[in-house]
């Protein structure tokens, strides 16, 4: 399983909702918190869970200076694709069920720390991320700065990130002819020194601007710019696609991908009702053709002083990359009817999704005496999402994927020192 690079991916729509949320530090205050999320779907003829444990801790013993640790996990079981037909073939070769469903078993295990430094109304944050998997690992840095005006209710922040990545591949005999090569068998003798294995470079550059504007005591907006390259083998090395002739090819992907999105949050309190809307849009392509729209919607309601609960919904939708295809099989080898380049990801076919969800938080206040003499502030969290995918082309031996469903479970837990 390749998730760092998918983490790395998504990491930055992550950001966008979550950038310039902190508060300030203030001296001599230690934090740890802990999440568990665990994720599950089950399309038709394969399935997917995972389970992402993760602990952070940070201490603040200067008004200038914050210290950050963490770790992160995702433990992986399921099956996923591994030989991807079209219909055209599956009716030519109806007694051919090619379509095969390999078994995953992976643990990625990422540690990362950072450090936070103030003066005034400016910050500098620079950060480190080492992540390793059966067949990928990962070094990753980024460096935040930001600044704020206007009484603090203006903020600007630039972010720029650098992934140095390997994933493991199988070495190709030297009579392939390029690049219809054989997938990965497995991920055995990976960075190892096996005379099957091979590693390909991955290199990702992100950057990131953000504009938070506090335009009343109840209302308040971000605006957020992401822009990333991504270059180097970003196929899936396990996943054979039957392509001309009948023949099976491993995944064949570009080696270079520009993506950008700008993303627009709303958020207004409102005190009557004492709840805070918000809504967000967010537009996105790359140099794969790939063009999405994403809304979203969260409703979140306060309790007294320290209980609050919220509900939540999220549509998506895309187009397929510039050379996917359901079926490749009716070209002459080694070129498709796309192409040189041939998928068998499902995300990057036309597609659309929806979410809800619901969370609740309970914080206590903060106190000048210390809860059982030790804590200052504690925090505990839950969440519960459905998502529901629906593709228009995307099938498996000709068979359309019904009831690609998903679910997500959180639970979060933290303590002020």
């Amino acid at each position: 399983m390749r998730l760092q690079l998918r983490r790395a991916i998504l990491r930055w729509s992550v950001l966008a909702s979550t950038m310039l949320g902190g508060g300030v530090a203030r001296a001599d205050v230690a934090t740890f918190d802990t999440s568990h999320m665990l994720y599950t779907e089950s399309p038709t003829r394969t399935n997917m869970t995972v389970y992402t444990p993760g602990v952070d801790a940070s201490a603040t013993p200067a008004e200038w200076l914050t210290v950050r640790a963490g770790y992160e996990a995702d433990v992986v079981s399921g099956a996923s694709v591994a030989v991807k037909a079209g219909p055209a073939y599956q009716a030519n070769n109806p007694a051919a069920d090619v379509v095969t469903a390999a078994s995953v078993k992976d643990v990625r295990h990422m540690a990362r720390g950072g450090i936070t430094l103030r003066n005034g109304d400016q910050t500098l944050t620079a950060g480190y991320a080492y992540g390793i998997e059966n067949d990928y690992r990962s070094n990753s840095f980024f460096v935040t700065a930001k600044t704020e005006a206007y009484e603090h209710n203006t903020q600007f922040e630039l972010t720029y990130s650098r992934n140095f990545d390997e994933v493991c591949n199988r070495v190709q005999g030297v009579n392939s002819a390029a690049p219809r090569f054989t997938a990965l068998e497995n991920s055995n003798g990976c960075f190892k020194s096996d005379p099957l294995r091979t590693l390909s470079d991955v290199g990702i550059d992100g950057f990131q601007g953000g504009w938070t504007q506090a335009w009343t005591p109840v209302f308040m907006t971000q605006l957020v710019y992401s822009a990333q390259i991504v270059d180097g083998f970003q196929s899936n090395p396990y996943r054979n696609v039957i392509i001309g002739q009948g023949l099976k090819a491993q995944e064949h992907h570009p080696e270079t991908r520009t993506r950008q999105s700008v993303s627009l949050r709303l958020n207004w309190f409102w005190k009557p009702l004492r709840a805070a809307f918000r809504v967000g849009i967010r537009g996105y392509d790359d140099t794969w053709d790939v063009k999405s729209g994403t809304a979203d919607v969260e409703l979140e309601k306060y309790f007294g002083e320290v209980f609050r609960a919220a509900v939540r919904g999220r549509i998506y939708k895309q187009t397929g990359a510039i050379f996917w295809s359901d079926d490749y099989s009716g070209g002459d080898p080694p070129l498709g009817p796309k192409g040189q380049y041939w998928t068998g990801d499902r995300e990057l076919s036309p597609f659309w999704s929806y979410l809800v969800g619901v969370r609740v938080a309970i914080a206590t206040k903060p106190r000048t005496d210390r809860i059982v003499g030790v804590f200052n502030k504690l925090k505990v969290g839950a969440s519960a999402d459905m998502m529901q995918f629906n593709y228009d082309e995307y099938t498996l031996g000709g068979v359309p994927i019904t009831n690609a469903r998903a679910f997500l479970f959180g639970l979060t837990a933290g303590a002020t020192f």
